[in-house]
């Protein structure tokens, strides 16, 4: 089969990172290969800044390549997760499996996942009586790299599922020549289906499913250690940037403009004119982060009310209140009771 470039939206200057050579180069060990038989590879790999930790997107689908050509397997990217787990996921695994229930370790999964991909955005939506993860590209991955993300994620979602409940319900992959049964059976997935996305449909029912392996005193630790590992990742998305700069400042009581313009190296004036142009606005994207870290505490359920209030910089819980109403027309209290629904 033919291997090309994924075709989506967004940046030529998008960038992969760096670690998915060595972990290309150590799967091709298990069939007798290696990147060193690629002139080509070895000719990207000098063309890139080996101190950057990245690589741009077209050296990465010509990696992919590559690796399809030197293992003569046009599975090799869905038979990766069976190969090699690089550090990047076996972070977000520890982290995800010190959550206290599986709805929150979906969560963190998805918002440190970025750590691992910087071509694939994960966005989670509710069903009726299902859960489902949808890879979103990110520029024009390579279908190899959506098939490695994808195998990837069944595996860490089958390593949560811990009693075997079938929480891991079905993939959807984009491949026309689909084969249900090849595919669940390299996949270690109940079945597979042919879609226009790539994604991951779980268990509903199972998401305020108790983690026998939660642990609170880790859990913060990891998470920090994940946020910090975020915020300093580079990013040619001036939005982003300014969302990751913005989430380092919550809760420090100052998230001015020049705080956040200063490390960027521009000016708050230029900073305001550059993200007018992106369609938005400095006191928009405050709320977009105070909005998306709000939901997302009082999911976890770490902390109270009150202190997600002052973690995310409001001066008092009221204030809190009246901007989460707007958020969600509905009251904190209210949307923490229907969290706690099944």
């Amino acid at each position: 089969m033919k291997t090309e470039g994924f075709k989506s939206v967004t940046g030529s200057r998008l960038g992969e990172r760096i670690f998915w050579v060595p972990v290309i180069n150590q799967a091709l060990k298990q069939y007798e290969r290696s990147l060193e038989h690629s002139n080509l590879i070895q000719n990207l790999l000098g063309s890139n800044q080996p101190g950057s930790g990245f690589i741009d997107q077209a050296s990465c689908s010509l990696l992919w390549d590559e690796a399809a050509r030197l293992s003569d397997d046009p599975f090799f990217g869905l038979r990766l997760h069976r190969l090699f787990c690089p550090t990047p996921l076996n972070a977000i695994a520890l982290t995800a499996q010190a959550c206290p229930n599986l709805g929150a370790a979906v969560n963190n999964m998805t918002r440190f996942f970025s750590i691992v991909s910087t071509q694939v955005k994960l966005e989670v939506r509710a069903l009726d009586d299902l859960v489902e993860i949808v890879l979103k590209p990110q520029g024009s991955p390579h279908i190899q790299h959506f098939e490695a993300l994808t195998g990837y994620m069944s595996k860490l979602l089958n390593q949560l599922d811990l009693d075997d409940e079938g929480l891991l319900k079905n993939v959807t992959l984009c491949r026309p020549d689909l084969d249900p049964e090849f595919y669940a059976r390299v996949l270690d997935v109940p079945s597979v289906s042919v879609g226009e996305h790539y994604s991951l449909q779980l268990e509903r029912r199972l998401m305020d499913k108790p983690l026998a392996t939660a642990d609170n005193f880790l859990l913060p630790r990891f998470t920090e250690a994940m946020q910090d590992l975020l915020a300093n990742m580079p990013s040619h998305d001036l939005v982003e940037q300014v969302k990751r700069r913005i989430h380092i400042l919550l809760g420090s009581g100052d998230m001015s403009e020049d705080r956040v313009a200063g490390p960027m190296n521009i000016s708050p004036r230029h900073l305001r004119r550059k993200l007018s142009q992106e369609g938005t606005s400095y006191e928009q994207l405050v709320d977009e982060v105070r909005r998306e870290s709000a939901i997302r505490m009082i999911g976890e359920g770490q902390l109270s009310l009150t202190s997600i209030a002052y973690e995310l910089g409001f001066l008092d819980p009221s204030s809190f209140t009246r901007a989460f109403r707007r958020w969600t027309d509905m009251s904190p209290t209210a949307f923490k009771r229907q969290l706690g629904k099944p």
